[in-house]
């Protein structure tokens, strides 16, 4: 009597466990359509994973169709960031790209090792965030360095910029102030012309980034031809906010799912700062260190496979949808 008394507690807590697992992958996505879902999105790999052994019990307990509901879920949840997690690779040449992205984060220290690191990439592209005049003024060397720039009011001493020694296209910058968003559309080594913007999000609810990737999103959906988006997005590469500025430039993450927060760690890594880049461009992602910021700092250098053309083309029924 007491052993079968445990056996239905176990299969009562085991059947609970994974419901509510369940229940927290549904709800991961449906951040399109409730802002609440992409907060849930951020344990969507965790609750996959843990969904295996769920179903393992299940077997053991007889409980048969609802194990295999379970590996289906787990499949959905694990599946869906699969492409976050396979990057493209590829080695490059003097023909790729280089672009440094960071959150300087507005009053760290050092300032002075984090442009050396950023001067000795050899970036052509820098997106920052957070710049504030704490950051202007104890890494001058880095911002006298790359004659091209442009800064955008976010926060009060969180601004958001894009350093290039390329050249630019007269009168292509723009800002969205408050937004956290600026952009400006660079000739490449080989000609063509891509346009780079720099993106930082607010927190996810209760906070206003579902708003504030719309909005985002839309200024994206305007833009003609290759676009290089890079920032601080506070949400990971398979949530709705990451998806819908990416869907907007017809771009996809580019490089791993690697935590760039001081707060993630390998049991729920936050791999916040991201890059979307067309699809079909190839290259390397390497993570760089804090060096006084909360987050990683990531340098990638890349080759843009999509032809320019073939991505205008393919923007517009999105602009159009707009």
């Amino acid at each position: 009597m007491h052993i079968s008394t445990r056996r239905r507690i176990a299969r009562t807590l085991t059947i609970g466990c994974t419901c509510i697992l369940m229940i927290l992958v549904v709800i991961g996505f449906t951040g399109q359509v409730f802002a609440v879902g992409d907060s849930i999105a951020l344990l969507r790999p965790q609750a996959g994973v843990l969904l295996l052994p769920c179903a393992v019990i299940l077997l053991f307990m007889r409980a048969r169709y609802l194990a295999l509901a379970t590996l289906l879920f787990s499949g959905v949840a694990i599946g869906s960031i699969a492409a976050s997690v396979a990057a493209p690779s590829d080695d490059c040449d003097d023909s790729c790209l280089t672009l440094y992205q960071k959150n300087l984060m507005s009053k760290a220290w050092p300032r002075y090792s984090l442009a050396d690191d950023i001067l000795e990439s050899g970036a052509q592209i820098v997106t920052l965030q957070e710049v504030s005049s704490h950051n202007r003024k104890y890494m001058s060397n880095l911002f006298e360095h790359y004659p091209e720039q442009a800064i955008c009011e976010f926060r009060t001493e969180q601004n958001v910029a894009i350093l290039t020694t390329l050249p630019i296209v007269e009168n292509s910058e723009f800002c969205l102030q408050g937004y956290g968003l600026v952009g400006l559309q660079v000739k490449a080594p080989g000609g063509d012309l891509v346009w780079v913007v720099s993106v930082h999000l607010n927190w996810p609810f209760p906070y206003d980034q579902s708003r504030q990737s719309q909005v985002i999103a839309d200024r994206i959906s305007q833009l003609e031809g290759p676009v290089l988006i890079a920032g601080d997005f506070n949400m990971v590469p398979w949530g709705e906010s990451v998806r819908r500025i990416g869907a907007a430039a017809n771009n996809q993450s580019f490089g791993t799912v690697l935590n760039t927060h001081n707060l993630g760690s390998w049991k729920i890594p936050l791999p916040i700062d991201n890059l979307l880049f067309p699809k079909g461009t190839t290259g390397t992602v390497e993570l760089r260190p804090f060096m006084g910021s909360d987050h990683l700092g990531k340098l990638a250098r890349f080759r843009l496979g999509l032809d320019f053309g073939q991505a205008r083309r393919r923007m517009l029924p999105y602009k159009q949808a707009a």
